[in-house]
């Protein structure tokens, strides 16, 4: 079988289509159409169900990329390491994380691994917005909630503690909320699917409420809790020290059932290659070290 054509047949369901692959691979798409139709020739079946308004994967060619997948990564994996001395890993590692997380904590990670993998590159996006993590060729996400796509593969790491939390000067000239609701201005991410996690942890089935003041980064929520602005939620390794100097307070200390969980998700078990499964590995002890005070 030419392994050309099963690396095109894998760049054209990642992708999501044809023309998406040969752009991606920088292939004509004469030259992508013909690897697939002599792959369909060669296997006897065929491999993706075409419309013009519908592209998918028979049920033969789920079953073949499910295997051939996860072949090309190991064998991708191996030759990265070729001629690369005292590291088995090269090539790169693309990684993605929300715009407002600790940067610390990624270029620790980053750096100790760097440190024994010189040859990986490493490509980090920090953005609010949700990736594909197929089309956009990411190997690792880091991810509050269960945001678990089709044949993701998802790996809990640690629990985070959210809560609501005002400064002692706002809560002296405001007195303390009865409930959520009673908050005259609550600040915190709109992200629906932060606020549906929300609403899952908070206590009675009761609805998380709209932010008053809708900002895209709990960095700011923090600022804006300083400056008395109102009732913010976030994180409680944010404010840590603030908590400690007693500058910020909890606000309904007992609204909240439990905490959310934070992931990491790869696009497929295929795709966590032995060198990405390594660096998750060191990220994810960097993370736990982090939440456990070390």
């Amino acid at each position: 079988m030419d392994l050309n054509s099963l690396q095109t047949f894998v760049a054209v369901v990642r992708a999501g289509g044809f023309a998406a692959a040969a752009r991606q691979t920088n292939t004509p798409r004469s030259s992508v159409s013909l690897r697939i139709r002599t792959l369909e020739r060669t296997l006897g079946v065929r491999l993706f169900k075409r419309s013009t308004r519908a592209f998918s994967l028979t049920t033969e060619g789920a079953e073949l990329y499910g295997r051939s997948a996860e072949a090309l990564a190991s064998l991708a994996g191996a030759l990265d390491g070729l001629g690369k001395a005292g590291s088995p890993y090269g090539g790169g590692i693309r990684l993605t994380a929300p715009a407002d997380f600790p940067p610390g904590l990624i270029a620790g990670a980053v750096s100790e691994f760097r440190e024994a993998h010189p040859a990986v590159r490493f490509e980090v996006l920090l953005t609010n917005d949700v990736l594909d993590l197929v089309s956009e060729n990411i190997d690792v996400a880091l991810r509050i909630g269960a945001s678990n796509p089709q044949g993701a593969l998802v790996r809990g790491v640690l629990d985070m503690e959210f809560g609501l939390y005002g400064s002692a000067e706002y809560l002296r000239r405001n007195g303390e909320p009865a409930n959520i609701h009673a908050v005259s201005t609550l600040i915190g991410p709109e992200r629906p699917e932060l606020r549906r996690l929300l609403s899952r942890a908070l206590k009675n089935g009761v609805e998380f409420p709209q932010f008053q003041l809708a900002v895209d980064s709990f960095a700011l929520v923090r600022e804006f809790v300083l400056l008395h602005q109102g009732v913010g939620l976030l994180p409680q390794s944010l404010c840590q020290a603030e908590l400690a100097s007693k500058a910020v307070l909890p606000v309904l200390p007992n609204l909240f059932s439990g905490s959310i969980r934070l992931h990491l998700t790869f696009p497929s078990r295929a795709d966590l290659n032995p060198k990405v499964n390594a660096f998750a590995q060191v990220l994810a002890r960097h993370l736990e070290a982090a939440a456990a005070g070390q």
